[in-house]
């Protein structure tokens, strides 16, 4: 089983999708494929960002309270 791509490769994915796409010079069929490869990756990036973010939440639960708490 291959291992998820990490935050950086899904964000250098969107990257590279944007910028295919602005250079406005790939066919139509091209073009879709590069724009859903972009939001798959979105989503996956929205993804481990909310999965973070929970953890963030979990550890800051667990351990002294935040300075914004105080």
């Amino acid at each position: 089983m291959a291992k998820p791509p990490s935050i950086e490769e899904l964000f250098a994915q969107i990257e590279e999708s944007v910028a295919a796409l602005e250079g406005g010079e790939l066919p139509l069929e091209e073009s879709l494929t590069r724009f859903e490869a972009g939001l798959k990756a979105m989503k996956q990036a929205r993804g481990l960002l909310d999965r973070y973010a929970a953890r963030l939440e979990e550890l800051r639960g667990e351990g002294e309270p935040a300075a914004d708490a105080l």
